[in-house]
């Protein structure tokens, strides 16, 4: 399906949780001066403007990325510091970057970025915030390292691409989950991509949703499942699922059912599930009522 358009939700509660935990894999991978691939199944529009009128009829970032910005310094509540430079400098023009662009300003020279995007408009507007970020970082004597940049159904790029040429690196993976499909695909193709990339980190983001409680168990269990049969019987937990709950579960009715998000990571790395773990609790305060309860549990 491609009625989802992400310009209503730039800068929610979700885009923060995923877009930090991204931040601090890619800083993980940068610890080392080995270059990395990040691929992204479904990058989206690259960048958003929260003052668009898609944005302002949702109104979800003054919840979200404004909520956390207005109050304090993120970096003074153990946020990871480039994570929160990077959306500061965005919010203080307007704006609130995609996965795209974060993904990249992590990057170095011999580093690589291969993006895939299917709707229309969305590519098209990826298309056109790439040229101007590389325009910008050029002016700017910034780094730019230039993605791959596909329109295709990301799934299918995904098995197509890995392992990628430079194996060392992460694989993100963030459908709409309109359609109840995705479910089944993430949990089939993340089983398919670990199988023949054993040792790339796939990072997932997943909706919670009252309807899907079905759907997203047996999506964890399946990648699980075959993260598991991979590996030696006696091994450490290689599977973190973090998950943010803004509303009780038992409060959603109908298919207006969002209470959260979370993000499921197969090869996780060293340490961020502790960093996740101090994290938290901050970004649950400073988000107030947006935010009631969280976890981060290794799983497999």
């Amino acid at each position: 399906m491609l009625s989802y358009i992400h310009a209503y939700h730039a800068g929610n509660h979700a885009d923060i949780l995923k877009h930090l935990t991204i931040s601090l894999i890619l800083e993980h991978l940068c610890k080392k001066e080995k270059p990395f691939t990040v691929i992204d199944t479904h990058a989206g529009s690259g960048i958003y403007d929260l003052h668009d009128e898609r944005a302002q009829k949702t109104g979800e970032a003054s919840s979200g990325i404004e909520k956390i910005l207005t109050q304090i310094k993120a970096d003074e509540v153990g946020f990871n510091s480039k994570f929160s430079r990077l959306i500061k400098d965005f919010y203080e023009r307007g704006q609130y970057p995609g996965s795209p662009l974060i993904e990249n300003a992590f990057l170095r020279p011999g580093d690589q970025q291969i993006l895939s995007e299917l709707h229309p408009r969305a590519f098209e507007e990826l298309r056109e915030c790439l040229y101007n970020r590389r325009k910008e970082c050029n002016e700017g004597g910034k780094i730019f390292v230039e993605p791959a940049l596909h329109r295709r159904d990301g799934y299918e790029l995904l098995k197509a691409v890995t392992p990628p040429k430079i194996r060392r690196g992460l694989a993100v993976i963030d459908p709409s989950f309109e359609d109840a499909s995705d479910f089944f695909k993430c949990g089939e193709v993340i089983s398919a991509v670990h199988k023949k990339w054993s040792a790339g980190i796939i990072a997932l983001w997943y909706p919670l949703v009252a309807h899907r409680t079905a759907e997203i168990s047996m999506m964890k269990e399946r990648i699980a499942g075959a993260v598991e049969s991979s590996e030696p019987k006696i091994h450490e937990p290689k599977v973190l699922d973090i998950q943010m709950e803004i509303k009780r579960k038992e409060d959603m009715t109908g298919l207006a059912s969002l209470y959260g998000s979370g993000m499921f990571i197969v090869n996780f790395p060293y340490q961020l599930d502790e960093e996740m773990k101090e994290i938290m609790p901050a970004l649950t305060e400073l988000l107030g009522e947006t935010a009631r309860e969280w976890s981060v549990e290794k799983i497999s």
